[in-house]
């Protein structure tokens, strides 16, 4: 099979990826990554590869002709090598963001611009690191490419590193964790929704119940489906009839069910989910009659390969050393469940956030409260404003009130990560609206090498699923149905504080009692756990 890669010579634009035999059938499928600019699959070209392949191969095995389609995206380029530099170069990606990528594209090369600070930068120049990544990008795309390194000045202070550069313990215990499966996606075209996202967990790993994870495979079985629901409007309750789509796809022989259940305009887009279409899909999987099931939010076309990949991450601190946690007291809570207190196991992180802006990978932290339950009452709190380093826009102020002269003399977000990583370790990560706050935890996870693979739990969903019938579901609103203060709305610890208290009930009438939802106090069954996959897209 080695010959085969002459047939890159024979059209610009076109490269021999591999070939997978099967013995058992003597087939062999001949898998070709090729860019749409330069090279198109047509009859005509495909007859001169086969005449070619005929003289290499003769007649001893069947094969057939597999087209990759690998389009120079400078979004999926960019995605491709910050993805490669974070997991490939450790030496190089300190405080190394996605922002510090920029692509340009002229024909068929392309120049990455990459931004380093300080021994980084020297230490890439010197080790030629230039070619090195090149070849990397080369593996995957069909260009040149040229790799430049740009020096930047560190935006959190020189002295802020230099700070924690001498802290041995914060600078320490860097550990390789086990290689992982992902698949990389291209050339992705949306159908129902929006999957903004570069790579996909290999599904066939799950088995535990995770939220907000990308999938991909090739569409085995797509049938629509009708349910009914009962919707009230102006005081009049009815029925109508929705449609959902039941299909299920297949990535290297295993089988996964799943269930997508479409907005009312996006309906008539379920025809176009057939049999052999190669799809993504973001969403969740969920724990339903005992087996876990998928049920997508999204669905795209797509391609896609199969990527193994490294993680490198730090070891929990011994000490704290920024945020010292404080103990709580709050005498309305002793006695609270005693008998039944034994059954609430494991440790919970109840958390909340504030931050300049929603985009978690631009806007920054500014401030963190989080409550730690253990037996089933608060024990500790975990509370610290936060400077971003950078000036915080009205919008922000006007929200949460926090200003910049409050935040000036507050210690930056890589020396409180550490700690806050501390507090967390081991516990299930407890959040109002989750989906939200967890997006700035990774974010900046990933920039500091901390891995928060904590098991997660929603108490927005938990709401939602056991109190029907709340006008919103806001936290206030929330904790005004079940008899919970809520003071200083909008600031880190006191939206924390409350929502562990909210947490606590919902979360002991599931596991300690038999109530059911009969009077207008009640509280219906709850328990809606879920654990999260460190490789979500936006990753």
């Amino acid at each position: 099979m080695n010959d085969i890669s002459i047939l890159d010579k024979l059209f610009d634009g076109l490269k021999f990826k591999d070939a997978v035999y099967s013995e058992k059938t003597n087939t062999c499928i001949i898998n070709f990554l090729y860019n749409p600019e330069a090279f198109k699959p047509s009859d005509e070209n495909k007859s001169i590869l086969n005449e070619k392949l005929n003289s290499l191969l003769g007649n001893f095995v069947q094969y057939s002709l597999n087209f990759i389609s690998c389009p120079l995206d400078k979004r999926t380029i960019a995605n491709h090598t910050y993805t490669t530099i974070i997991n490939n170069f450790p030496a190089i990606n300190k405080n190394f963001t996605y922002e510090d990528v920029s692509i340009d594209i002229n024909s068929m090369k392309v120049t990455v611009n990459l931004k380093l600070v300080g021994t980084a930068y020297s230490y890439a120049i010197e080790q030629g690191r230039q070619e090195l990544i090149s070849n990397k990008l080369k593996e995957s795309f069909l260009a040149d490419f040229e790799v430049k390194f740009i020096k930047k000045e560190d935006e959190i202070g020189v002295s802020n590193i230099s700070a924690i550069e001498s802290n041995a313990e914060l600078m320490s215990s860097i550990k390789e964790a086990e290689e992982k499966t992902v698949f990389e996606l291209t050339n992705i075209t949306d159908i129902i929704g929006k999957t903004d996202c570069s790579l996909a967990i290999d599904f066939r790993t799950v088995t535990s119940p995770i939220e907000n994870v990308v999938i991909c495979g090739e569409v085995t079985t797509a049938f629509k489906k009708t349910y009914k629901r009962q919707v009230t409007h102006k005081g009049e309750t009815k029925e109508i009839e929705k449609h959902f789509l039941s299909f299920s796809i297949k990535n290297e022989g295993k089988v996964l069910y799943c269930s997508l259940f479409p907005k009312q305009h996006e309906e008539a887009k379920l025809d176009l989910i057939e049999p052999g279409l190669k799809v993504c899909c973001l969403g969740s999987f969920r724990e339903f009659n005992s087996k876990l099931n998928f049920t997508a939010n999204t669905i795209s076309r797509c391609e896609f390969s199969k990527e193994e990949i490294k993680s490198q991450f730090k070891h929990v601190n011994e000490e704290y050393h920024t945020v010292i946690p404080e103990k709580y007291v709050d005498y309305e809570q002793t006695g609270l469940f005693d008998e039944e207190a034994k059954q609430f196991e494991g440790a919970f992180v109840v958390f909340d956030l504030e931050t300049t802006g929603l985009d978690s990978n631009k806007d920054d932290i500014i401030e963190i409260g989080a409550c730690k339950i253990v037996n089933g009452v608060i024990e500790e709190t975990f509370s610290t404003l936060v400077n971003p380093g950078r000036h915080i826009p009205k919008d922000a102020t006007d929200v949460n009130g926090i200003t910049d002269e409050m935040v000036k003399d507050s210690p930056t977000i890589n020396y409180v990560l550490p700690d806050f990583y501390k507090f967390c370790y081991g516990a299930t990560m407890v959040a109002q609206n989750i989906n939200f706050d967890i997006g700035f935890i990774y974010a900046m996870g990933k920039k500091f090498s901390y891995n928060f693979n904590n098991p997660l739990m929603d108490t927005l969903v938990m709401a939602r699923e056991k109190l029907p019938g709340l006008k919103n579901y806001k936290l206030s609103t929330i904790a005004e149905k079940l008899g919970v203060s809520l003071i200083n709305a909008h600031r880190a610890l006191d939206d924390a504080t409350a929502t562990a208290k909210v947490f606590i009930k919902l979360y002991f009438y599931y596991i300690c009692s038999s109530l059911k939802f009969q009077e207008e106090d009640d509280t219906n069954q709850i328990h809606f756990r879920y654990q999260r996959n460190y490789w979500r897209g936006n990753r």
